[in-house]
Parts: structure tokens; C-alpha cells; sequence
């Protein structure tokens, strides 16, 4: 999955990913977009706070995830595509 126009991210703070996409697959959350780097993602997505809560939109729809708080891959390709991977934290 590659992010695109039209779609985007919003984290439990406020913060605004354009043109990020995400997609849920046996308890994992990957989250997709570009414009950032290893560092600023990191940061960002291995914050509890900002994950508790992702909301993805798409055209009129949009998805919630909660509870997605712990940060399991951080990746970025040769093209600035960034992948993350999050998990429920275990109780």
C-alpha cells in the first residue's frame, strides 16, 4: 500500500499526515505516507500518547483504530515511502 491523495492520517493529538494510509491485519497496524524522516517518524509514532487514538480517512470514509500504542517497525524505502507498525500493548 503506498500512501495517496484524497487520504490521511490524524493522530490522538491533532496532528495531520496528508496523504497517509492505513490497513489492519492480524493485530497489526501499518500506516503508510511520506514527507518524513527516520527520525521525525520515529519520534512521533513511539509516542503512546499520539497513537492511542489514529483516525484514517479516505474520500467521504474513514476508520478508527484505538489502542494501537506500541511501535513495532519503523521503515523507510529508497523512494521516502514510510512504513509504521504498531500493536495493542499486552496487558
Amino acid at each position: 500500500m503506498r500512501a495517496t491523495e484524497g487520504q490521511r492520517l490524524i493522530l490522538n493529538d491533532g496532528t495531520v499526515i496528508e496523504g497517509g494510509g492505513a490497513g489492519y491485519a492480524d493485530g497489526f497496524l501499518w500506516l503508510y505516507f511520506t514527507g518524513m524522516t527516520f527520525v521525525q517518524a520515529s519520534q512521533l509514532f513511539c509516542d503512546a500518547g499520539k497513537t492511542v487514538h489514529i483516525v484514517y480517512q479516505y474520500g467521504e470514509m474513514e476508520n478508527a483504530y484505538d489502542g494501537f500504542t506500541e511501535c513495532m517497525t519503523v521503515q523507510i524505502d529508497s523512494d521516502g515511502h514510510v512504513s509504521v507498525c504498531l500493536k495493542k500493548a499486552v496487558q
